[in-house]
């Protein structure tokens, strides 16, 4: 199981780095010490390998954000949560978003490719159904949520590409200070 954590992690940065079609399963098996049959014995092929990443992935933030939406917190903590759990499972490993974001959604192949978009499409649905109470209680303005979704969504996916550990503001921060933008320009009367 060790060794199998171990590919993972090195696919994970080297897709990250330099993008799935520029690696190899040879590149892969080098930097685990191993050879390459050796590696297809744990990974057959090299989209194996990016399916396993991108539903380990999805995994993270469903059990980060489990439970939010249903929750009989204010629509306002419930956003705030969201981001921050949201946040801080990006930041655990920034190499990641690369793959949940970027790289899957562009190279596994049908059905898994479909499949896989169906299933962010289902984690995005979570905060939709937030701003969706909001609008029913007419704490925010006239908004569309699908489109206020994906767009707090993106913000937050953004800090990945720039976020510097031991920088300025913590990811519990970041997360609070995007929902509190957010909810300003949401909220009826702030």
């Amino acid at each position: 199981m060790q060794q199998r954590k171990r590919i993972l992690r090195a696919a994970s940065l080297l897709f990250a780095q330099r993008g799935y079609e520029r690696v190899s399963l040879r590149q892969i098996a080098a930097a685990v010490g191993l050879t390459p049959p050796t590696l297809y014995h744990y990974f057959p092929t090299k989209e194996t390998l990016l399916e396993t990443l991108a539903y380990q992935i999805a995994e993270q933030f469903e059990k980060a954000t489990e439970g939010i939406a249903e929750s009989d917190w204010t629509v306002p903590y419930k956003i705030e949560r969201f981001c921050e759990a949201h946040l801080m499972t990006l930041l655990q490993a920034p190499e990641q978003a690369a793959i949940f974001l970027r790289e899957a959604p562009q190279f596994l192949s049908e059905p898994q490719r479909s499949a896989f978009i169906d299933r962010q499409r289902q984690y995005e649905a979570r905060f939709e159904r937030i701003l969706r109470e909001g609008l029913e209680a007419r704490l925010f303005r006239d908004i569309e949520p699908r489109f206020m979704t994906v767009s707090l969504l993106a913000a937050l996916n953004a800090t990945a590409t720039w976020y510097q550990i031991g920088g300025p503001l913590s990811p519990q921060e970041i997360a609070r200070s995007l929902a509190d933008i957010f909810l300003r320009g949401l909220i009826r009367n702030w």
